[in-house]
């Protein structure tokens, strides 16, 4: 796991682009209204067909199915809430590179329950961190991605960067 002050400053530099992007205006033209806001993270694992059970059933996501490419499994695609991501096996040297090195947040009702659920069904969840935006705790997928789960109360953050 990450000290604390470097994940609170990973994350805080987070937050300063969610903040600037915010304050930019809309494109004019053509180029406006382009985006409908959705977004699909797709995470590069080892091998997809032993991420997508641990991301189901340990992490708790929704699992839609595979997609195969030569007749094997190369693509799961997930669900959190209303939302989509993927778990792709790599097809080139690049994309192998990437396995194990990415970050995702993942907003959750309660932090402290998610916590606990990831827990007992036999994750390794780190311990709760509380900062001024948003309580969350990491837990790394079986090839090291750091996968968080934060819960942000506006009662009790002063920041909501979602």
């Amino acid at each position: 796991m990450r000290p604390l002050k470097a994940l609170c400053i990973s994350t805080a530099a987070v937050l300063t682009l969610l903040s600037c992007a915010g304050t930019r205006a809309a494109p004019n033209g053509e180029e406006a209204g382009q985006f409908t806001g959705q977004i699909k993270p797709v995470l590069y694992v080892a091998d997809v067909q032993r991420s997508a059970p641990f991301f189901r059933d340990v992490l708790g996501f929704g699992f839609l199915g595979y997609t195969n490419l030569d007749g094997e499994p190369y693509y799961a695609e997930m669900t959190a809430g209303g939302s989509k991501f993927g778990l792709h096996n790599p097809q080139t040297e690049e994309q192998r590179s990437w396995v194990g090195h990415q970050r995702l947040y993942f907003r959750v009702r309660d932090v402290g329950e998610q916590r606990s659920r990831v827990e007992r069904r036999g994750g390794k969840p780190g311990e709760i961190i509380e900062t001024a935006w948003m309580d969350m705790f990491i837990v790394r997928d079986l090839d090291g991605h750091q996968i968080v789960f934060a819960e942000t109360d506006p009662a009790r953050h002063a920041v909501d960067p979602w």
